[in-house]
């Protein structure tokens, strides 16, 4: 094997409908291929895209690397359904690459897995993002989940059917954000409690909901069910679709990050939140203390949510203290070159 191609289990435009907007990330996604390439490996990006397209993206150290999207075939389906015959058969000529699938349930890895890489026995890896199980998951190579959560999960699964994952073929991967674009910065308060999320059945704005009825509350994201929860929170500042590049600025309006999810594992918002140094408020029941740390925030349920997080917006020294902290914890835990230690693992699998 000479090469590594990632490939996006779901398209681009789930989270960011500007196709010009997602080629400009700096998130994780580009940022171990941009890693990789400044190690001499040869690498790609694929995923499915609004419109099909090659760009020669910057690496590190004055390198590039190639980021191919392809068109869906069933774009009337869910995002999540959609697939690309073309970037099935480019797969199947790439017989000298290492398969790196980010995302555990996407339409893509799982048309994939079930086409090309058990059925040819090929090499492969899989990120976890979202849900931490599916079925590529006990015959990949390597397993990068984000959790301690996620890794007891897998090595010892709930359901007798799951094939454990053995801890020596996990390593944990961080966030990777750019912790020089999401930083402290002080501005005028608008708000005391901000989310950002996509607006979607899967998150849960109930919370958020309840604490607008007293506190001052912003939710920034675009989503399918984005009129319905307006009227259903009037209280609530609905921000809509607001590019990455100015998320850190409406961060900076805010008290206090709280994540509208009670089913997520480790969300890259709560990171970048704790970048811009704000105390982070979510459910503990799938994110431990590796996620939000006690000093950098709150671990809460559905029965002590409000208490908890009135008790923190009451408390404007514990609030500077957390933000402190959670600052401290992002730039030391998940800056940009985060993911050398996975990009190691990987560029050594092509031995």
């Amino acid at each position: 094997m000479t090469r590594i191609i990632f490939i996006l289990s779901y398209p681009t435009y789930v989270s960011v409908a500007d196709q010009a907007e997602w080629l400009a990330w700096n998130n994780r996604d580009r940022r171990m291929p941009a890693i990789l390439s400044a190690m001499g490996v040869e690498v790609e990006l694929w995923g499915i895209g609004r419109t099909p397209q090659v760009v020669e993206a910057a690496g590190d150290a004055g390198t590039r690397y190639t980021v191919r999207l392809f068109g869906a075939d069933n774009p009337r389906r869910a995002p999540r359904e959609h697939v690309s015959a073309a970037m099935l058969a480019a797969a199947r000529a790439a017989t000298d690459a290492l398969f790196v699938v980010i995302g555990t349930n996407g339409g893509i890895g799982y048309h994939l897995y079930d086409r090309l890489l058990k059925p040819d026995a090929r090499r492969y890896a899989v990120i976890i993002g979202g849900d931490y199980w599916s079925r590529l998951l006990p015959h990949a190579r390597m397993v990068f989940p984000e959790s301690a959560v996620q890794e007891q999960a897998l090595a010892h699964p709930r359901f007798f059917w799951r094939t454990p994952i053995p801890r020596t073929r996990m390593l944990r991967l961080p966030k990777a954000i750019d912790t020089g674009l999401f930083h402290p910065e002080v501005r005028p308060i608008r708000w005391d409690v901000i989310a950002v999320s996509r607006l979607s059945r899967w998150k849960s704005f109930d919370e958020v909901g309840a604490l607008s009825q007293r506190y001052r509350v912003a939710v920034a994201g675009g989503g399918p069910d984005a009129a319905a929860l307006a009227k259903r929170y009037p209280k609530i500042d609905w921000l809509g679709h607001v590019p990455h590049r100015d998320v850190p600025g409406l961060l900076h309006q805010s008290h206090v990050y709280f994540h509208a999810g009670r089913r997520d594992y480790f969300p890259r918002a709560i990171v970048e939140a704790m970048a811009c140094g704000k105390p982070v408020v979510g459910f503990g029941a799938r994110m431990g203390d590796d996620v939000i740390p006690p000093d950098c925030g709150l671990r809460v349920d559905r029965a002590t949510f409000a208490a908890t997080t009135a008790a923190l917006l009451d408390d404007p020294a514990r609030i500077a203290a957390m933000g402190a902290a959670a600052r401290r914890h992002a730039v030391a835990t998940h800056g940009l070159d985060s993911s050398v230690a996975a990009c190691q693992v990987l560029a050594g699998m092509l031995r």
